[in-house]
């Protein structure tokens, strides 16, 4: 049976966007059936957040994207298809499956908009396997068309309702469905339900964190990679490479994914927040300041960010740190070897690149980092995977050259980074991305959070300052949970 609709259509979505959607389904129904089909509203604003929240569903695929300094966020919920590859052509194997899909597939759209049309949530994996089992819910590259997803764009905001039309016996009742949902959406109707008891981290397992001291196992570790590490520079193996660490603690309950995204977004307005769910009750989550690469009418925009310290307590003490920073040749060094590798990688793909001579500084709440942005022309036919493949990954978080510092990384770091620096986001089939690196981020499993931060290691680095500079970054996370 489908679901009753007690309000009138022209309540709902308004008399113009009802006419367009009952010719669009009669158009549809008159002939073959295609496999999918998407339909895009606009709708009064809302809290995508809030909205995702009260209808969590741990055995469902769920999404959250915001970057609050941009009002602009995306939630979304349930699978409509799954998209995955693996291995070395996993990048191709997204794009041909999303060609497969776009040539099987109506759309309908009451608006034309650049956030309209089928979207594309998800990401892809640092390396092209993923071996460790506590990532083993999520795909060396995973793509979700979802079953409803809320754009919220400023003061304005889209609903995109996918469905697999194999699923609609007429057009009446596929008509009805989505009357019923877009009620349910406007109303803020939930499906499932929150636990309000909220998980409480003992604050004694911060020293099982390994930030607390110097005087430990963990530390010895890193220091003992970081040595290892400038060698290999010594003997010109590679310039730089970026060295991680995993940290971890038990729950003894799941950790509510979207109150950490709540706590992110109140601090972190400058970041890219974002949450990646799998049904097999896994999460990926983070606060990224790294954007990897966002495209709209073959403009990309990226940036190199790289060189790291930390914000001081004063307004003159921040100047002179914000000063250090912009003066220190270790980080510098490590800045401009992920300008000038940007570069390199972005040539085949452009018409023209622009960026500023000089980094700037880009500030957030507890760390400043040295920035360029950078501006290009692409090509007519890139896609955005394409540059997402070709960027992937910056010299930020893999190192330079990569080929030569890409199998050290491995030999040097104690966990699998599964899909932490990895490139995460959207896209759609208007044509319009963003997909930000996966770091400052942390994953969620049922019974136990890993967090997970690194920094560039070039020929001057001290171990005990580079350790710091994990603390630092692993401090969005910490912060964000609900200590005793």
């Amino acid at each position: 049976m489908s679901p009753q609709v007690s309000l009138s259509a022209d309540q709902i979505i308004g008399d113009k966007q009802n006419n367009l959607l009952e010719d669009f389904l009669d158009e549809l129904f008159s002939g073959t059936l295609p496999k999918f089909a998407t339909f895009s509203f606009t709708v009064e604003t809302i809290d995508p957040l809030a909205y995702l929240e009260i209808n969590w569903q741990n055995d469902q695929f769920q999404y959250y994207w915001e970057h609050p300094a941009d009002t602009f966020a995306i939630a979304a919920q349930g699978t409509v298809q799954t998209i995955t590859g693996n291995g070395p052509e996993r990048f191709q194997q997204i794009q041909t499956a999303v060609d497969t899909i776009e040539n099987s597939i109506k759309e309908f759209s009451a608006v034309n908009h650049r956030y309209d049309g089928t979207i594309f949530l998800g990401g892809f994996s640092f390396f092209d396997v993923i071996a460790n089992n506590n990532w083993k819910s999520f795909e060396p590259a995973s793509f979700t068309i979802p079953k409803w997803a809320i754009i919220k764009d400023g003061k304005y905001s889209i609903v995109t309702l996918g469905v697999e039309l194999s699923h609609w016996d007429d057009r009446e009742q596929l008509y009805r469905y989505l009357l019923a949902q877009l009620k349910k959406i406007q109303n803020g109707d939930h499906i499932g339900t929150i636990d309000t008891k909220k998980t409480q981290i003992s604050s004694s397992n911060l020293s099982e964190l390994g930030t607390a001291s110097l005087n430990n196992g963990e530390y010895h570790r890193w220091e003992s990679s970081i040595r290892e590490a400038k060698q290999l520079i010594a003997d010109n193996e590679f310039d730089k490479i970026v060295l991680a660490r995993q940290v971890s603690i038990p729950a003894s309950k799941s950790i509510i994914p979207t109150e950490l995204l709540n706590n992110f977004r109140k601090q972190y307005t400058n970041c890219y927040n974002f949450l990646v769910h799998q049904p097999e009750n896994a999460t990926f989550l983070g606060t990224t300041p790294e954007r990897l690469g966002s495209i709209s009418q073959q403009r990309l925009q990226t940036e190199a960010l790289a060189g790291s310290m930390r914000r001081g307590q004063t307004a003159t003490e921040d100047s002179l740190l914000e000063e250090h920073l912009a003066e220190s040749s270790k980080n510098i060094s490590e800045h401009n070897f992920v300008v000038k590798d940007i570069k390199e990688r972005l040539r085949p793909l452009t018409r023209s690149i622009n960026l500023n001579g000089r980094p700037e500084i880009k500030k957030l709440s507890n760390v400043q980092h040295l920035s360029t942005p950078i501006r290009a022309e692409l090509k007519k036919d890139v896609h955005i995977l394409d540059v997402i493949e070709q960027l992937h990954p910056t010299s930020a978080v893999g190192g330079y050259p990569w080929e030569k510092a890409a199998p050290y990384i491995n030999k040097l770091e104690t966990f699998d980074r599964g899909w932490y620096a990895g490139p995460v986001g959207w896209f759609n089939s208007s044509g319009t991305a963003t997909f930000a690196v996966g770091i400052r981020s942390g994953l969620l499993t049922e019974n136990n959070i890993s967090f997970f931060a690194g920094c560039g290691i070039v020929a001057d680095s001290n171990p005990k300052t580079e350790w710091e500079e994990t603390n630092l970054k692993l401090k969005p996370m910490l912060s964000a949970l609900p200590y005793d």
